[in-house]
């Protein structure tokens, strides 16, 4: 892959990159929401309702192409270049020395915007050590969510599932699974209306589903593993399409049955930690090494100009709110809601500035920690 790139974009590395737009297909609908973000003139749900923002991660959907999910970057003269393949042209530009050293041209990250229209079904995620010994990789999936919009659709008050309700035993669990009663697995899991600004981290292991009405930006370790509980939910589902393969045992090995409860939630509904506060703007920590290390992330509120605290430091961008630009001597890149990016670790971008209108506010999305 690194052959097809030419060496004159190495100078790619030294500034931000914006991303071109990359909505991946899904068997549910929704993104009616994500459209408005993006300012698309007619939002509408539809069965692409995920971007996948700084992805090197391909869809796992059957019969689908084999590169969906993979991020493009808009060059200037109009064309694009596939993100992964620029980091394995030039990966200590683009990821940094150290983090080569640990994990070679893999980011390790993936992003994602998700504007869910129906309740996604019941599943879970394995383990990064699960993978490794059962799947081929050596990423689990862990992933995070950070509530950015709500809508009310067909009555239903916004809402995730998250984790085993008290007194749910894997026993009961697996039987409700193995009869296909779905109230029952909706009844085991824990129901909790979700606001705008809330942050869950949801570790491999825990049952969850989004529900319906909720737009979130979720980050996660880059695999599409996933372990799903309803054969019927979006089309009928064989046992070997809901369990990857593994078969129903071990497929099922994969939930955490030891936490439970409205405490489990709470000790995952995550607090903010605030780095900076003042007239030019803020920066809080919303999952640092403190939650885990598979990923991190923060959100940068910018009402006059505030200087890159990054450098050095690849990560992901997303415009959640505002206009502005980021600064840097190589030029500077206006963006607005919507706007995603992804910084490479060379670039000598100096700081953020909002437009007088309102603030400029920034997700950062990190790969895993050193």
């Amino acid at each position: 892959m690194a052959a097809q790139i030419p060496i004159s974009l190495a100078s790619l590395t030294r500034r931000p990159l914006p991303l071109a737009r990359n909505r991946v297909y899904r068997v549910w609908r929704g993104g009616a929401l994500l459209d408005r973000m993006q300012g698309q003139p007619d939002p509408a749900d539809r069965n692409v309702p995920e971007e996948w923002v700084g992805s090197t991660t391909v869809s796992r959907l059957p019969g689908r192409p084999s590169d969906e999910g993979l991020s493009r970057i808009a060059l200037p003269d109009g064309g694009a270049v596939v993100l992964k393949e620029l980091i394995e042209a030039f990966p200590e530009a683009m990821l940094g020395a150290a983090h080569v050293a640990r994990l070679g041209t893999e980011l390790g990250v993936l992003c994602k915007l998700l504007d869910s229209a129906a309740r996604l079904p019941i599943q879970s995620h394995p383990s990064a050590a699960f993978a490794r010994q059962h799947l081929g990789s050596q990423f689990g999936k862990t992933e995070s969510w950070l509530i950015l919009g709500t809508r009310t659709i067909g009555g239903e008050t916004p809402h995730i599932l998250f984790g085993f309700r008290d007194g749910v035993t894997e026993a009961e669990f697996r039987r409700l699974v193995q009869t296909q009663d779905i109230p029952g697995q909706i009844a085991a899991l824990n129901r909790i209306e979700v606001r705008p600004g809330e942050v869950y981290l949801v570790n491999s292991g825990t049952p969850h589903a989004v529900g319906p009405g909720v737009f979130l930006v979720e980050v996660q370790e880059p695999t599409d593993l996933v372990v799903i509980t309803e054969y019927a939910s979006g089309g009928q589902r064989t046992e070997t399409q809901c369990f990857m393969g593994l078969g129903f045992d071990l497929g099922m090995s994969c939930f955490d049955y030891q936490g439970t409860g409205m405490a489990y939630v709470a000790r995952h509904r995550l607090g903010s930690r605030i780095l900076r506060d003042d007239p030019a703007g803020s920066e809080e920590v919303l999952i640092g090494p403190e939650h885990t290390r598979c990923f991190g992330m923060a959100r940068l509120t910018v009402r006059d100009r505030i200087p890159e605290r990054d450098r050095g430091r690849c990560y992901v961008g997303i415009v959640i709110e505002g206009r502005g630009a980021l600064l840097g001597p190589g030029g500077d890149m206006p963006v607005e809601a919507g706007t995603t990016f992804f910084v490479p670790a060379a670039s000598e971008q100096e700081a953020f500035r909002a437009e007088p209108q309102g603030p400029l506010v920034v997700i950062k999305c990190f790969p895993p920690g050193l």
